[in-house]
């Protein structure tokens, strides 16, 4: 079932849409806001042992993978940000939709996340929240900028019913995805750019998973490099472009340098200038670690 709130009517009116799938529960609004309460008032207090039970195991074992990715200490690094759990309280409430394990709070206003009120726009806030072990858990918040819907943007403003909330985009995915496999702590820190333009891409490193589709995606490496062998793997394919645009398909990792104000290492380069598609048979690679030469990799056909 899905719940939409709209402002011109009293706090309790909804408009119930059922929908196959979707959950049931009239207790969901506050059953959710409850759970990034929880969340909220965990990272308030830094308490790492709330902000566990608070938050989803799959953002959990993601956050901590990026930290100590990073070589920072987790969970201490998790509080040390500026940035405030987004206050929700003078938000208008448009929707909470539940799809399976899978459910989000969306709103609508002026998002303070630790800065000056005066100064924010409004926009769409959509909290998500994924059930583990049968309890409805925070996993993350996503703004939606409205700079580039002004139509939309007024006509939240002025109260009107949001005609969008049926876009896939505003649809809970009804599935959670799987926890991460827990990564070591890394021997190399290391970073990479996945350049592709035209393409939709994945690339694994040492088993985790990297995804960007017509873009440049900046990333650490999960876990870094290893000394030893690295296991590297890249699956492309071409998407539909305009007429007469170039496509790019590159990959780059380099490591950490040693001392602060020196330049990092690139120890792998892999480009794709062909006019079809990388063969996936032909785009695994070993990188030895530490490595005293770039690996480079060019590929024409």
């Amino acid at each position: 079932m899905r719940f939409c709130f709209f402002s011109t009517y009293l706090a309790a009116t909804l408009c119930l849409t059922a929908q196959k799938g979707l959950a049931q529960e009239p207790e969901l609004k506050t059953t959710l806001e409850s759970a990034y309460k929880r969340w909220s008032i965990a990272v308030e207090n830094k308490n790492a042992t709330a902000w566990a039970a608070a938050i989803t195991m799959y953002r959990q074992v993601t956050t901590r993978n990026l930290i100590v990715s990073q070589g920072s200490a987790f969970p201490k690094a998790v509080f040390e940000t500026t940035i405030s759990p987004a206050d929700t309280s003078n938000l208008r409430l448009l929707e909470a939709q539940a799809v399976g394990d899978t459910a989000h709070l969306l709103y609508f206003g002026k998002i303070n996340v630790g800065g000056d009120m005066e100064d924010l726009p409004d926009n769409l806030l959509m909290l998500k929240f994924f059930k583990d072990k049968g309890q409805w858990k925070f996993d993350s918040n996503k703004i939606i900028h409205l700079r580039t819907r002004p139509d939309l943007l007024e006509k939240l403003k002025q109260g009107g019913a949001p005609d969008f909330l049926d876009l896939p985009e505003f649809t809970p995915p009804g599935k959670a995805p799987t926890a991460p496999t827990i990564c070591p702590a890394p021997q190399h820190i290391s970073g990479g750019t996945i350049q592709s333009i035209g393409y939709e891409t994945e690339v694994k490193i040492n088993g985790f998973d990297y995804y960007v589709k017509d873009n440049v995606l900046k990333v650490f490496v999960i876990g870094g490099l290893s000394n030893g062998a690295n296991q590297i793997s890249l699956k492309a394919k071409k998407i539909d472009v305009p007429k007469g645009s170039d496509r790019a398909l590159e990959l780059d990792l380099f490591t950490k340098p040693s001392k602060p104000g020196a330049n990092g290492q690139r120890v792998f380069h892999y480009e794709y200038t062909g006019s079809g598609e990388p063969s996936p048979s032909r785009s695994n690679w070993e990188l030895s670690m530490p490595a005293a030469t770039e690996m480079n990799i060019v590929v024409t056909e």
